[in-house]
Protein backbone atom coordinates (compact mmCIF):
# COMPACT_ATOMS: atom_id res chain seq x y z
CA UNK A 1 0.00 0.00 0.00
CA UNK A 2 1.19 3.43 -0.83
CA UNK A 3 1.91 5.80 2.00
CA UNK A 4 -0.16 9.10 1.36
CA UNK A 5 2.67 12.10 0.39
CA UNK A 6 3.88 13.76 3.38
CA UNK A 7 3.18 17.74 2.87
CA UNK A 8 0.94 21.13 3.98
CA UNK A 9 -2.12 20.26 2.22
CA UNK A 10 -2.16 16.54 3.52
CA UNK A 11 -1.94 17.30 7.12
CA UNK A 12 -4.51 18.43 9.93
CA UNK A 13 -4.83 19.49 13.43
CA UNK A 14 -6.54 16.71 15.25
CA UNK A 15 -4.76 14.55 12.70
CA UNK A 16 -4.03 11.19 14.53
CA UNK A 17 -0.62 10.50 12.42
CA UNK A 18 0.29 6.66 13.81
CA UNK A 19 0.31 4.45 17.16
CA UNK A 20 1.76 1.51 18.43
CA UNK A 21 2.50 -1.02 21.12
CA UNK A 22 6.59 -0.91 22.04
CA UNK A 23 8.43 -3.14 24.61
CA UNK A 24 11.08 -1.20 26.17
CA UNK A 25 13.89 -4.23 25.84
CA UNK A 26 17.33 -4.48 27.95
CA UNK A 27 18.81 -4.21 24.26
CA UNK A 28 16.97 -0.90 23.27
CA UNK A 29 18.12 0.75 26.77
CA UNK A 30 21.92 -0.39 25.90
CA UNK A 31 21.78 1.29 22.41
CA UNK A 32 19.82 4.26 24.12
CA UNK A 33 22.71 4.46 26.63
CA UNK A 34 25.80 4.21 24.14
CA UNK A 35 24.48 5.93 21.86
CA UNK A 36 24.00 9.15 24.63
CA UNK A 37 26.98 8.33 26.19
CA UNK A 38 25.28 7.52 29.82
CA UNK A 39 25.84 4.03 31.78
CA UNK A 40 23.51 4.96 34.89
CA UNK A 41 23.07 1.88 37.41
CA UNK A 42 19.45 2.57 37.58
CA UNK A 43 18.94 1.31 33.91
CA UNK A 44 20.79 -2.26 34.13
CA UNK A 45 20.13 -2.83 37.75
CA UNK A 46 18.26 -2.04 40.68
CA UNK A 47 16.31 1.22 40.87
CA UNK A 48 14.18 3.15 43.79
CA UNK A 49 11.41 2.30 41.31
CA UNK A 50 11.86 -1.23 41.79
CA UNK A 51 13.77 -2.67 39.26
CA UNK A 52 15.72 -1.59 35.86
CA UNK A 53 14.00 1.59 34.23
CA UNK A 54 14.60 3.42 31.02
CA UNK A 55 16.42 6.68 30.18
CA UNK A 56 13.90 9.20 30.15
CA UNK A 57 14.82 9.84 26.61
CA UNK A 58 14.50 6.65 25.09
CA UNK A 59 11.18 7.71 23.23
CA UNK A 60 12.31 10.83 22.20
CA UNK A 61 12.92 9.77 18.23
CA UNK A 62 9.76 7.76 17.96
CA UNK A 63 7.58 10.67 16.24
CA UNK A 64 9.87 11.03 13.32
CA UNK A 65 9.75 6.80 13.31
CA UNK A 66 6.00 7.04 13.46
CA UNK A 67 5.55 9.69 11.16
CA UNK A 68 7.76 7.90 8.81
CA UNK A 69 5.73 4.95 9.09
CA UNK A 70 2.41 6.83 7.90
CA UNK A 71 4.02 8.56 4.92
CA UNK A 72 6.28 8.45 2.40
CA UNK A 73 9.95 10.10 3.32
CA UNK A 74 9.39 13.68 4.33
CA UNK A 75 11.43 16.82 4.71
CA UNK A 76 11.34 19.12 7.97
CA UNK A 77 13.86 21.18 9.50
CA UNK A 78 13.38 20.74 13.42
CA UNK A 79 12.93 23.62 15.76
CA UNK A 80 12.39 22.95 19.19
CA UNK A 81 11.19 19.88 21.85
CA UNK A 82 9.26 19.92 24.74
CA UNK A 83 9.06 16.93 27.14
CA UNK A 84 7.08 16.22 30.28
CA UNK A 85 7.83 13.16 32.27
CA UNK A 86 5.55 11.81 34.55
CA UNK A 87 6.61 8.60 35.80
CA UNK A 88 9.47 6.04 34.78
CA UNK A 89 8.98 2.98 32.16
CA UNK A 90 10.51 -0.27 33.36
CA UNK A 91 12.51 -2.26 31.38
CA UNK A 92 10.22 -5.32 30.07
CA UNK A 93 7.32 -3.30 30.06
CA UNK A 94 4.98 -2.53 27.03
CA UNK A 95 3.70 1.21 26.22
CA UNK A 96 1.31 2.88 23.85
CA UNK A 97 2.94 5.38 21.82
CA UNK A 98 0.46 8.09 19.96
CA UNK A 99 1.21 10.59 17.54
CA UNK A 100 -1.12 13.40 16.89
CA UNK A 101 -0.88 17.17 14.43
CA UNK A 102 -1.25 19.29 17.65
CA UNK A 103 -0.88 22.89 15.71
CA UNK A 104 -0.29 23.48 11.96
CA UNK A 105 0.77 27.33 11.75
CA UNK A 106 2.09 29.72 8.45
CA UNK A 107 4.77 32.01 10.14
CA UNK A 108 7.37 34.02 8.08
CA UNK A 109 6.01 32.16 5.00
CA UNK A 110 7.04 28.64 6.53
CA UNK A 111 4.89 25.92 7.40
CA UNK A 112 5.32 24.96 10.94
CA UNK A 113 3.89 21.93 12.65
CA UNK A 114 3.54 20.47 16.07
CA UNK A 115 3.25 16.82 16.79
CA UNK A 116 2.61 15.59 20.27
CA UNK A 117 3.02 11.94 21.02
CA UNK A 118 1.82 10.64 24.16
CA UNK A 119 3.72 7.48 25.65
CA UNK A 120 1.18 5.47 28.11
CA UNK A 121 1.71 2.30 30.25
CA UNK A 122 -0.29 -0.70 27.92
CA UNK A 123 -1.67 -2.35 31.05
CA UNK A 124 -2.92 0.93 33.21
CA UNK A 125 -3.22 3.28 30.26
CA UNK A 126 -1.42 5.52 32.72
CA UNK A 127 0.70 8.68 31.19
CA UNK A 128 4.23 8.10 31.23
CA UNK A 129 5.67 10.72 29.11
CA UNK A 130 4.65 13.72 26.89
CA UNK A 131 6.91 14.66 23.83
CA UNK A 132 6.13 17.41 21.58
CA UNK A 133 8.26 18.25 18.72
CA UNK A 134 8.11 21.39 16.52
CA UNK A 135 9.60 21.40 12.84
CA UNK A 136 9.22 23.65 9.99
CA UNK A 137 7.91 22.50 6.19
CA UNK A 138 7.89 24.05 3.29
CA UNK A 139 4.30 25.18 2.18
CA UNK A 140 3.87 23.10 -1.24
CA UNK A 141 3.52 25.43 -4.13
CA UNK A 142 0.03 25.05 -6.00
CA UNK A 143 -0.13 24.73 -9.59
CA UNK A 144 0.48 27.45 -11.31
CA UNK A 145 2.27 29.22 -8.77
CA UNK A 146 5.72 31.39 -9.48
CA UNK A 147 8.27 31.13 -7.28
CA UNK A 148 9.19 34.59 -5.67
Amino acid sequence: MLKPEFKWESIRVGQVVGERDLTVTPEMVAAHCEGVGTDRDWYTGDSPFGGPIAPPMIFMNDVLQIIDESFQRFGTIHAKSGYRFHRPVHVGETVHEKVVFKDLYVKREKGWMVCEMEVRGKEEGDLIATYLHTSVLSLTRKHGEETK
